[in-house]
C-alpha cells in the first residue's frame, strides 16, 4: 500500500473521523514503514497535537488501529508534513536508495529497511535506514517532490571503547 493511499484509507475510518473530532488541532508529522520480509508491511502514521504535547499514532494494514497517546519530549522540533508535495511514493524511493547502495556500498547489503517520511531541517525527506549485514547502519535521505538523493552515509551499528 502506498503512503497517499494508506493516508486516505487512515482518513476515511470511523476511528480516524471520531479522534479527529476530539484533536481538531492535531498535525500529521510523520509515516513510518519496516521493510523486512518476515514482517507485514504496515504504515504507522503520527500525528501531533501541539496543545496537549503528545503524539497519536495509528497503524494502517488490513484495518486501523490507534496505539495510546505519547508524550514529546522536543515538541519544538514536529514539523507537519505537506501531502500534497509527496511526488515520489515509498517504492520509488526505495528503489532509488536500492540503486545508491549497489552502487556506493555493493558489500552493505541490508538485512531490515526501516522508512519515515518527515520533514527535516533540509526539507521533506524520506529517511531510509538500513541496518546491513555488515553491522553497520547505511542512512540515505530522499527528497519526497523530486526523488533527488540529499544525503548518504554508513555508520558503524556498534562503537566499542575501551
Amino acid at each position: 500500500m502506498e503512503f497517499k493511499e494508506a493516508i486516505g484509507k487512515l482518513q476515511k475510518s470511523k476511528e480516524f473521523k471520531d479522534w479527529k473530532k476530539n484533536s481538531p488541532n492535531s498535525v500529521l508529522t510523520y509515516a513510518f514503514l519496516m521493510i523486512s520480509p518476515d514482517v507485514e508491511k504496515e504504515w504507522q502514521v503520527g500525528y501531533f497535537n501541539p496543545k496537549q504535547e503528545t503524539i497519536s499514532t495509528f497503524t494502517i494494514s488490513e484495518k486501523i488501529h490507534r496505539n495510546p497517546d505519547s508524550e514529546m519530549l522536543k515538541a519544538g522540533s514536529i514539523r507537519e508534513l505537506d501531502v500534497p508535495k509527496v511526488k515520489v511514493e515509498f517504492d520509488k524511493a526505495l528503489d532509488t536508495a536500492r540503486r545508491l547502495q549497489q552502487k556506493e556500498y555493493p558489500e552493505h547489503k541490508a538485512e531490515k529497511k526501516m522508512m519515515i517520511l518527515q520533514k527535516l531541517g533540509i526539507g521533506q525527506v524520506w529517511n531510509l535506514t538500513y541496518i546491513t549485514k555488515t553491522f553497520k547502519t547505511l542512512n540515505i535521505k530522499i527528497d519526497s517532490s523530486s526523488g533527488e538523493i540529499l544525503k548518504h552515509e554508513l555508520l558503524e551499528l556498534f562503537t566499542f571503547s575501551k
